[in-house]
């Protein structure tokens, strides 16, 4: 299917997202990029770049962002993928979205993994920056992840994962909350983003374990499924549609 076959204006009815997060992500988009740089030490760019360049797509490849915030992953394709006729990034916050615009993306649309504005099997990757925690339903995301994405298409989710064993939760937990929280919401002069990085360690710290996800994206027809650790609490779920 070429890119004129995306559908522009595809609705999907979409369980409604979660409200106190949406306002905790719009009060602080404007130092989302901030707290991202700081958080990461400065190698969060590095990684998105590197991402995209991982996935050894063509020049005209067709990549949809689902979860993109401020567009960082949609800028790394655009920059690395120069002839692609299509390139869509996909945020359910208005403020986010309109960052990435900012930023100089330039096909921008609300949706998230509940429901992605883009028609059946447009895109030959599926890319996500640490979202897909958020699906109301992480089967019915992976469902609506093999929908869009054509036969032998590529999938990279990034995610923060807890520490496994009980002692590095509460170390990491009583550091996200009594210490990095707190240090960087000074460090972005913004009580919004100490607000936002406790809400970060809360979300990742109820999201499934990498092998239980795994296990869902294997059963939910994915191959070549595999985690990989990446330093950290950084993680990416890599895999492949069948070919048809």
């Amino acid at each position: 299917m070429n890119a004129s076959a995306v559908d522009h204006d595809f609705k999907r009815s979409s369980p409604g997202i979660d409200r106190d997060v949406m306002e905790l992500y719009a009060r602080s988009a404007h130092r989302y990029d901030r707290v991202n740089m700081l958080a990461s030490l400065g190698t969060s760019n590095w990684y998105r770049r590197r991402t995209i360049l991982s996935l050894e797509l063509p020049s005209d490849a067709r990549v949809v962002d689902v979860g993109t915030g401020t567009g960082a992953l949609s800028v790394a394709a655009q920059r690395y993928l120069p002839d692609s006729p299509s390139i869509v990034a996909v945020d359910p916050c208005p403020e986010m979205r309109e960052l990435a615009r900012q930023a100089g993306v330039r096909d921008v649309r609300e949706g998230s993994f509940d429901s992605i504005p883009v028609g059946d099997a447009c895109f030959d990757a599926l890319v996500s920056g640490y979202a897909i925690r958020y699906a109301n339903d992480l089967d019915a995301a992976l469902k609506e992840i093999r929908r869009v994405v054509v036969p032998g298409g590529r999938v990279v989710l990034l995610e923060m994962i807890v520490p496994r064993s009980r002692m590095g939760r509460r170390i990491g937990g009583g550091l996200a909350h009594w210490f990095g929280a707190p240090l960087l919401g000074v460090l972005c002069g913004d009580a919004s983003v100490r607000d936002l990085m406790r809400h970060f360690w809360e979300s990742i710290s109820s999201f499934e374990s990498p092998e239980v996800v795994v296990d869902r994206m294997n059963a939910a027809g994915f191959v070549e499924v595999e985690y990989r650790p990446a330093g950290g609490l950084l993680g990416e779920f890599r895999a492949e549609v069948p070919d048809a």
